[in-house]
């Protein structure tokens, strides 16, 4: 196979090109991660299910995110590969060589050549569950003299929110063009991967807490609280999962300078004491193991990353707390604090007695879970409305 920095550079495989064009029509998605693959799954399926006469390929521009396609579209007739360079040879190159339909691109990619390039074609382009972060919108808006021009080459934008609305707006997107429909990870799929982990089926630990999509400096406050806790609690038992499993390494020395004993997922080791400490080196998991955690806690928002997907742990009823940074989910947070769904700390020390708070009283936990369920109840519709969306592009 080709590798994906070639992929990148406008070089496929000819089992690919035939591919494309064994199929007169293909809906094109794009998601650069894994986070925005998880999202757009539900959709990509409930568009095939209502018009499966289209091929459909997906794009990606991280090798986490390609492997994390390479697990959901198994046993598919789905295509995927690697989001090329936006430079005109390479973008003219792909289009000459797949009849696309449609381009969805989830959150917040603009591609100035491939959104003119789309444009020239008559290619609908579709940005959904389009978010743009205060840091990105400030950036744009510096620029707004040229990025006015490229965000009106989208056929449609579908916000996850009116603030995000509201920016882009103010970065001149017509009107005609906004709509919005709220976060299309409320809609997102609970049985992505459907099955236990044999540390789940081992271990009957009381309570388990899953630091969640940790980043540089935050296993280290992982770790020193856990051991807090362990002086007053023995039935409690960690789990880290790392943003990204190339610091796993960094990790387990982490874990084994406390005095602790580091358990990869994927070895056969089996977790026997609170001594050990879990740490999920996998892709595609994390959903898996947040329904067996009572306590969440998520991670990039005890550092300057600016927050995750909260909606996935609340919606798997797992009690969640996050960091004072959240600038990238601030909207999410607002929503879910406002119906005390979530909890938010300032700091280390207020998240210690939190986690004790959270251990000591399922009640509470309970409390938590129904109001965060009644949320994402309440906003079920968006994927039917974003669906129905791209049909009428069609």
């Amino acid at each position: 196979m080709i590798s994906g920095f070639w992929q990148k550079c406008g070089f496929w495989s000819n089992e690919l090109i035939q591919k494309w064009k064994n199929n007169e029509d293909w809906i094109w998605f794009h998601a650069v991660s894994v986070g925005e693959i998880n999202a757009i799954w539900p959709l990509v399926k409930s568009l095939r299910e209502k018009k499966d006469s289209y091929g459909y390929m997906i794009s990606t521009t991280t090798n986490a995110g390609f492997n994390r396609l390479k697990q959901l579209t198994n046993n598919t007739n789905i295509f995927i590969f690697y989001f090329p360079f936006d430079l005109p040879w390479i973008v003219k190159s792909l289009l000459n060589k797949v009849n696309v339909k449609a381009l969805i691109i989830a959150e917040t990619e603009i591609w100035p050549t491939v959104l003119s390039e789309c444009e020239r074609r008559n290619i609908p382009t579709i940005l959904t569950n389009a978010r743009l972060s205060d840091r990105s919108f400030k950036n744009y808006k510096t620029f707004k003299f040229f990025f006015k021009g490229v965000i009106n080459r989208f056929s449609e934008v579908l916000s996850q929110s009116e603030s995000d609305s509201h920016k882009f707006k103010e970065l001149g997107l017509e009107k005609s063009k906004l709509k919005t429909l709220g976060n299309i990870k409320f809609s997102i799929d609970e049985n992505l991967n459907n099955k236990q982990s044999d540390f789940i089926r081992a271990k009957n630990t009381d309570i388990k807490i899953i630091f969640a999509s940790t980043h540089d400096g935050e296993e280290e406050i992982a770790v020193n609280v856990y051991k807090n806790l362990l002086h007053e609690y023995k039935n409690i038992q960690l789990i880290i999962a790392p943003r990204h499993i190339e610091r796993v390494q960094q990790i387990k020395k982490i874990i084994s300078r406390n005095s602790f004993h580091p358990v990869l997922r994927t070895s056969s080791d089996k977790i026997i004491s609170s001594n050990e400490i879990l740490v999920l080196n996998t892709i595609g998991e994390l959903v898996d193991f947040y329904k067996i955690a009572q306590i969440t806690v998520l991670g990039g928002t005890f550092t300057k990353i600016g927050g995750h997907n909260i909606i996935e742990p609340v919606r798997a009823e797992s009690y969640t707390i996050i960091g004072p940074y959240n600038y990238k989910i601030r909207e999410l947070t607002a929503l879910f604090k406002n119906e005390d769904a979530i909890v938010q700390v300032k700091d280390v020390s207020e998240l210690e007695y939190r986690l004790k708070e959270a251990i000591s009283n399922k009640e509470l936990r309970e409390t938590k879970i129904r109001n965060g369920k009644r949320i994402i109840k309440r906003n079920q519709n968006v994927l039917k409305e974003t669906t129905e969306r791209i049909i009428s592009y069609l």
